[in-house]
C-alpha cells in the first residue's frame, strides 16, 4: 500500500510541479533567449506526462530510501543529489541559465515530496480506541 501510495504522491505532484510548471518554464525561457515561442498541444501533453512519469519515478527512489534509510536528513540528502543527478543528466545539453532554472523547478518539486514523506497521519479516533 505504501508503494503506490508514493507512486501516486509523485505522479500528481509531478504533473503539476514538473509537468505543468515545466511547460510554463519552456515558454518563459524561450521570451528569454529571443525566440518565439511555439504552442502545441501534441507538445504540451507531451511535457506534462514526462513531468507525471518523472514524478511517479523519483517517489518510488524517495519509497526505496524511505525503506532502507532510516535518518531522516541522510534520507533528504540522498534523495536530492539521486534526483537532480538525473535531472541534470536531462537538461545537461541547454544553456546554463535554462539549465539552472530547471534544476531549481526539479528541486521545489524534490523538496514538496520530502516535505510529505516527514507528515505523519494523525491517528484516528478509532485506531487509538483499538490500540487501547
Amino acid at each position: 500500500m505504501e508503494l503506490r501510495s508514493w507512486l501516486i504522491r509523485g505522479t500528481l505532484v509531478g504533473l503539476f510541479v514538473l509537468g505543468i510548471s515545466g511547460r510554463l518554464l519552456m515558454r518563459v525561457i524561450a521570451h528569454m533567449e529571443g525566440r518565439t515561442p511555439v504552442f502545441t498541444p501534441e507538445g504540451t501533453m507531451t511535457v506534462v506526462f514526462a513531468g507525471a512519469v518523472a514524478g511517479a519515478f523519483s517517489g518510488l527512489i524517495y519509497y526505496v530510501l524511505r525503506r532502507f534509510v532510516r535518518q531522516p536528513w541522510l534520507r533528504t540528502v540522498a534523495f536530492i543529489v539521486v534526483c537532480e543527478l538525473i535531472t541534470w543528466r536531462g537538461v545537461h545539453g541547454l544553456l546554463p541559465r535554462p539549465q539552472l532554472m530547471f534544476m531549481a523547478l526539479a528541486l521545489v518539486y524534490l523538496v514538496i515530496i520530502d516535505v510529505m514523506g516527514r507528515h505523519r497521519p494523525v491517528a484516528s479516533r478509532a485506531s487509538l480506541k483499538a490500540a487501547r
